[in-house]
């Protein structure tokens, strides 16, 4: 399993970095979500559009949380159409996350405090659709929303952490991508 997180997070980071757009006006950005922070999630994205009439773009977002006893990391691929193109307007599309939680917890077995560690990996395959607008000095702000399907694996002892126990299923998500255009 950790081979094919390498493989699909070399993949992800490769197509985002081999992938040539036109040199005309702006074409890259990088933005934050500051929903994010409220929880103590440290999340944004790297952003490229694929063509000078930005009509296409490949997001790689991420994330990073880590509190007392959970620490969860994230990347993700998303490809995005602009309906009107410009960079500007609506926009849909589909992409995929992968996520890694590790949950350490303490409990009281009638003795003594034992601790218990469980780990996830999971895959969520999803659709987005937003709205992005653009200034003339480079900010830009793009509220979406996506949803999609989980589906992970389960490293513990807990028989409810194990994925045919309930650990997979629907997934939402909210982003305010406040991001600069360079």
């Amino acid at each position: 399993m950790k081979k094919i997180k390498l493989v699909v997070l070399m993949t992800m980071l490769l197509g985002a970095t081999l992938l040539n757009a036109d040199t005309y006006g702006k074409q890259n950005y990088f933005a934050v979500n500051p929903f994010g922070l409220i929880f103590n999630i440290y999340s944004g994205e790297y952003g490229r559009f694929l063509d000078a009439e930005g009509t296409t773009e490949i997001n790689i977002p991420f994330y990073a949380t880590i509190w007392d006893n959970i620490n969860a990391y994230g990347i993700g691929a998303k490809y995005r159409i602009y309906k009107d193109g410009k960079g500007e307007g609506i926009f849909y599309g589909g992409g995929i996350e992968l996520d890694m939680v590790t949950w350490e917890w303490d409990w009281w077995n009638g003795t003594t405090w034992d601790t218990q560690d469980e780990s996830w990996t999971i895959i969520t395959p999803l659709g987005e659709l937003g709205y992005r607008w653009t200034w003339d000095n480079g900010w830009t702000i793009a509220p979406s929303i996506e949803a999609g399907f989980t589906v992970s694996t389960y490293d513990g002892d807990d028989a409810w952490g194990d994925p045919d126990y309930g650990a997979g299923g629907v997934a939402w998500g909210l982003n305010l991508g406040i991001a600069y255009m360079f």
